[in-house]
């Protein structure tokens, strides 16, 4: 069974998932094609025991940047937006948040090693001396991985701290991080997958959700030359040409590089830490003569590897 057989069974009469705790960046750890067994939260600091039948009105999809995201996001908002915690994806009866305990919790409901991380991550984050420099250093720590999972954890924890307020100098030290290894391959131990042999389509997945981090930060920063990349990747992506696809790439992080390292030395001239992110403005750019674009999306559409397969 090849990619693209797999990506479509994987989604399938399945497009609801897309708004799951799966493809949510405050489960980091886990996606649509990776990671097994039970989730963990940031935003609830609570473990997800079927993460794939779980979301709530917090939810930042994994696969799409926010900006081409936000019409089927906001719907989701409105849907859930009379649950106060986590809910059932179909019932929206609301989920107790249940704390994670390395020592009070049963053998059998450990959670695997990559969540565990993550539910280390947030004691240590939201523990009252926390600072924003320490909290800057663990983040950093996730960076560098060969491991796809750890990837994934990597790409939403910077996307997360994306969202945690107006542009930094410290936005632009992690998203430097993530440009280092955009353009690298990622491995998978067979535990790690959701399906037999789903390797390939899990790192498309994970090139998705650094890319989307990428995206984003473009947006806060008001540079479409990082909003777009699909006009330049767009091609491999539907020829499903992996190492073309990160050759490519490679060639365009050195650009993106440059762009970042001008947007944290414009920071560091104006003498402050902060300026307002700012919307797009005008009309989206015109279709590309391929099937693999960057464009708006409406609810139960994934990103574009996953729309054509």
């Amino acid at each position: 069974m090849g990619a693209s057989s797999r990506a479509a069974l994987l989604c399938e009469g399945m497009s609801s998932d897309l708004f799951s705790c799966r493809n949510c960046i405050h489960n980091p750890a886990q996606g649509l094609t990776l990671g097994p067994g039970a989730g963990f939260c940031l935003t609830w600091g609570s473990i997800i025991d079927r993460p794939e039948q779980t979301t709530c009105k917090y939810l930042h999809r994994k696969d799409l940047p926010m900006f081409l995201a936000r019409r089927g996001v906001q719907e989701h908002e409105e849907e859930f937006s009379q649950v106060a915690y986590m809910a059932d994806l179909e019932t929206h009866e609301p989920l107790v948040p249940r704390a994670y305990d390395s020592d009070a919790m049963l053998e059998a409901e450990r959670l695997d090693t990559a969540t565990r991380a993550v539910a280390a991550y947030h004691a240590l984050d939201s523990a009252p001396d926390t600072t924003a420099q320490r909290r800057d250093w663990t983040l950093a720590t996730f960076a560098g991985a060969a491991d796809g999972r750890k990837a994934m954890t990597h790409a939403s924890l910077v996307r997360r701290m994306l969202t945690s307020g107006g542009l930094t100098r410290i936005w632009t030290r992690r998203v430097l991080d993530l440009l280092d290894e955009i353009d690298s391959d990622v491995l998978f131990r067979a535990i790690d997958l959701l399906e037999a042999g789903g390797a390939a389509a899990a790192r498309w997945e994970v090139a998705h959700a650094r890319l989307s981090c990428v995206q984003e930060f473009g947006w806060h920063a008001a540079r479409e030359q990082l909003m777009y990349p699909m006009t330049e990747l767009g091609a491999h992506v539907a020829e499903e040409d992996w190492n073309g696809f990160l050759l490519a790439l490679g060639r365009l992080k050195e650009r993106f590089r440059e762009l970042v390292i001008a947007i944290d030395t414009e920071l560091l001239v104006l003498g402050r830490e902060a300026r307002p992110g700012a919307p797009r403005v005008g009309a989206p750019p015109p279709a590309r003569h391929f099937a693999f674009e960057d464009k708006d999306v409406a609810v139960g559409e994934s990103n574009t590897f996953r729309r054509a397969n």
